[in-house]
């Protein structure tokens, strides 16, 4: 049993790979000049954006709802190589001290399971939003003693190469308390709002 990443498939090659296993099974002959179309097809896939090889990030605004104590800020990521990539998921995103420290737990994620294939051309952003419940640090609970953030540590699924952004704000020094949450998968463009 293999244990490799699970990678998107963008829906047209999908729907190629579902013809040819069609047509296969109603005519073998046709598999051999639908393999190479596909093939071909699958030659032009782009990959994986490579964190902060290829990305910007920036921290493009926020909004607070006062009666919830809850922020939403907005998190772009820009396509600063010269080719197109692709960003698919959910970021993993954690605060950190001025010393790189992970201050408290990761943010959690919102329950997409089927995350759109976001694909990036050079100078192209994606957008996603981060939710800070800063009720949750000031009560203490669970959270140990509070600090303040120096950044945002930030990277896109299977790489290494972190994005960091300032951002100073109250946080948790343990884990456990959960006090940050990406509330969508990655979308296209910058955000509208």
């Amino acid at each position: 049993m293999s244990h490799l990443p699970i990678r998107p498939m963008p829906g047209r090659l999908l729907a190629v790979a579902g013809a040819l296993v069609a047509a296969c099974s109603i005519t073998p002959v046709a598999c051999a000049a639908t393999s190479t179309s596909a093939a071909a097809h699958g030659a032009a896939a782009t990959g994986p954006c490579t964190g902060a090889a290829d990305l910007h990030l920036r921290i493009a605004g926020s909004q607070h709802n006062e009666k919830a104590g809850i922020t939403y800020y907005t998190l772009d990521f820009t396509n600063t190589s010269r080719s197109t990539c692709s960003l698919s998921g959910y970021p993993y995103v954690s605060m950190v001290s001025r010393a790189g420290r992970q201050l408290g737990s990761p943010a959690g994620r919102g329950l997409m399971t089927v995350a759109p294939l976001v694909v990036l051309a050079p100078g192209a952003t994606a957008h996603t939003t981060l939710a800070y419940y800063g009720g949750k640090v000031t009560s203490g609970r669970g959270c140990g003693p509070v600090a303040t953030a120096y950044e945002l540590r930030v990277y896109v699924a299977g790489q290494k190469l972190a994005m960091y952004a300032a951002m100073g704000v109250h946080a948790c020094t343990r884990a456990g308390q959960v006090y940050l949450t990406i509330t969508q998968a990655f979308r296209a463009g910058a955000d509208p709002s």
